[in-house]
């Protein structure tokens, strides 16, 4: 694939097995990059008390790194499951102390009931449309109690709306300096409309138990991206008035009318 030219791609699997295979670069702006991850990082905060964690959707297995590194102290025991047989063949090398499962049909056969205290699902839903399958195999995975994190892509942000439909008919040096994200050969996968409040819906049909929703990310990401081109985040003075923005942008996610236009939202549960 590699003389296929820019496009969307529709089949998943496809998009994420090519995706596992490039190394990525880490985002130039450790303000930016703590920002884009602050609603992960408080959501694996909660997750903490968890020992036996499934990370649905892992990946090549960053996700664990990013919790091994906010919850230090304790051990934790990962059980990781993808659709993608490459990411699953990588993430065992990454991490051979855990356990890994290539899924179908979003089903954990190998991967015993009541069995996990936690899991999460990481920027999982936008990619796929069997929301509530997913959410009654975490469901019967979980012991009695486990917590059950979501955090994941709204689709009504605008300004993220106007940058996907124009991202494939921008120049490749513009493209490269979006490489840390899902962008394979200039090519980005097909993403599905997510709706928080038809989430939580579902999840209270298979049976969980809604702790808390929260939403982030209004504008100050559109900074971000003009960072990866001018570090303007380099200086001291420009980070307090980006601190000062994430401020603003915080009360205005208190309203529900900026709510409905979050880029991301989370949801805490537990069964």
């Amino acid at each position: 694939m590699k003389n296929r030219k820019p496009q969307i791609i529709k089949n998943q699997k496809e998009f994420f097995n090519e995706n596992a295979a490039y190394k990525k670069p880490i985002l130039s702006s450790s303000f930016f990059l703590d920002y884009a991850n602050k609603e992960r990082e408080e959501g694996f905060r909660w997750l903490g008390d968890s020992k036996i964690i499934l990370d649905y959707g892992c990946g090549t297995g960053t996700t664990i790194e990013a919790f091994s590194k906010v919850n230090a102290v304790e051990p934790y025991t990962f059980v990781g499951v993808d659709i993608a047989e490459m990411a699953i063949k990588k993430v065992k090398l990454n991490f051979p102390d855990d356990t890994f499962f290539h899924i179908k049909d979003n089903q954990i056969p190998l991967l015993s009931n009541d069995s996990v205290d936690g899991a999460y699902l990481l920027h999982v839903l936008h990619h796929s449309n069997e929301h509530q399958e997913i959410f009654k195999v975490i469901h019967e995975k979980l012991k009695k109690g486990g917590k059950f994190l979501i955090n994941d892509l709204s689709s009504n942000n605008p300004f993220v709306k106007l940058s996907r439909s124009i991202f494939l008919f921008l120049p490749s040096f513009v493209k490269r300096k979006f490489a840390d994200d899902l962008v394979t050969d200039g090519g980005i996968p097909d993403k599905y409309k997510v709706n928080s409040d038809e989430v939580i819906s579902t999840l209270r049909e298979v049976g969980f138990k809604v702790e808390e929703i929260g939403y982030g990310h209004l504008f100050l990401f559109l900074f971000g991206w003009v960072d990866r081109f001018i570090p303007l985040s380099n200086f001291r003075l420009i980070r307090l008035i980006y601190s000062a923005l994430g401020r603003f942008e915080q009360k205005l996610l208190k309203y529900s009318f900026f709510q409905k236009y979050a880029e991301v939202f989370y949801i805490k549960c537990k069964k």
